[in-house]
């Protein structure tokens, strides 16, 4: 009987289109630290944190947030940004590219991605 009951639902979620209120299985909820902070001194300015985030944050995924943060690396303080995707399985390599990106251009020893599952989400309108 069991083996039905998941035979069944694996069938009805390949069929159906997601609907407002979803579980996933390959979907995750990606943070991405930022560091403004350069290492000979100064910082990314807001100009180039824009742009960087206008053509290459916005291209790589139609919805994202972005927080400012004070972060601490080796002890000291250190503006950032921290930036929230939700993403299937398949885009995670976009990310891990603009995180390399970002590095290299802005000269940062790394930027940190926290990868967690996300077991449900909604949409929820006025309507709702």
């Amino acid at each position: 009987m069991k083996i039905y009951i998941v035979i069944l639902a694996l069938f009805v979620t390949s069929i159906l289109p997601y609907p407002e209120s979803a579980f996933a299985e390959d979907v995750y909820r990606l943070r991405m630290f930022f560091g403004l902070s350069l290492p000979k001194g100064g910082a990314v300015s807001l100009a180039a944190w824009q742009r960087f985030q206008k053509n290459k944050i916005a291209k790589a995924f139609e919805g994202f947030n972005v927080v400012d943060s004070v972060g601490f690396y080796k002890g000291k303080p250190e503006r950032s940004k921290i930036v929230t995707i939700i993403v299937p399985e398949k885009d995670i390599p976009k990310a891990k590219a603009l995180a390399k990106l970002y590095s290299k251009k802005f000269h940062q020893e790394s930027v940190m991605i926290v990868k967690v599952p996300v077991l449900e989400w909604s949409f929820i309108g006025a309507g709702d």
